[in-house]
């Protein structure tokens, strides 16, 4: 039986959470959203809820060593990297800028300095299972998946990429062990004279953030 916390109750967050006790009933997951309008739209279903902010619960869950499997962002920003930089702001961390990334897909630069990239240049259905061979929208065989891409990138930079795995149709997330894992190897080493570019990616669509450390 896998856990889930799921940061943010919005509608893709809400629906993460039916759709992961559809594909398994047993599940253990906890949502999480700052506002207390948005968890008591899902107060019918056999889940934990909690009213909060999602970067001080993912910090807390983390601290305390709580049993947690998957991590689910459903909010509007780049949830690994905010985690990683809040760990290391203490230690001189903060954030930068993404330099020029040639060779990615539609690129679309956030304002707040993330860069989002997607190989598909419409708007996905909700329910897609996300197939390895072919696109389900233009019947196309698939390139590439976008997290080897991002990982496949060299420049006067560092590269870091936590996968984005399906986990129930339309919804994904990544392990709680590789959001630590990353965390850790960026702590052993200081003082780089290049940023970290952090990204968030599954086989299609990614964000990517700079962390000067």
């Amino acid at each position: 039986m896998n856990s889930y916390l799921i940061i943010g109750c919005g509608h893709f967050g809400s629906r993460a959470a039916d759709q992961l006790l559809k594909k398994d009933p047993k599940s253990k997951i906890i949502i999480v959203d700052k506002k207390r309008e948005a968890i008591e739209r899902v107060s019918h279903l056999p889940i934990e809820t909690a009213v909060s902010e999602g970067r001080d619960t993912l910090d807390q869950f983390l601290s305390e060593g709580r049993p947690v499997d998957f991590i689910i962002p459903a909010v509007p920003f780049h949830l690994a990297f905010e985690f990683v930089l809040a760990r290391l702001k203490p230690y001189g961390a903060r954030r930068g800028k993404v330099l020029p990334l040639p060779g990615l897909p539609n690129p679309i630069l956030g304002k707040t300095g993330d860069l989002y990239t997607s190989t598909a240049d419409f708007l996905c259905p909700e329910d897609c299972p996300e197939p390895s061979t072919s696109c389900t929208v233009t019947r196309k065989k698939r390139g590439k998946p976008l997290y080897s891409i991002l990982g496949d990138l060299k420049g006067p930079f560092e590269m870091r990429v936590i996968i984005s795995q399906p986990l129930a149709v339309g919804v994904g997330g990544f392990r709680r062990t590789r959001l630590l894992g990353l965390l850790e190897d960026i702590r052993k080493e200081k003082h780089r004279d290049h940023p970290i570019l952090i990204s968030t990616a599954s086989r299609c669509h990614g964000v990517t953030s700079a962390l000067i450390y």
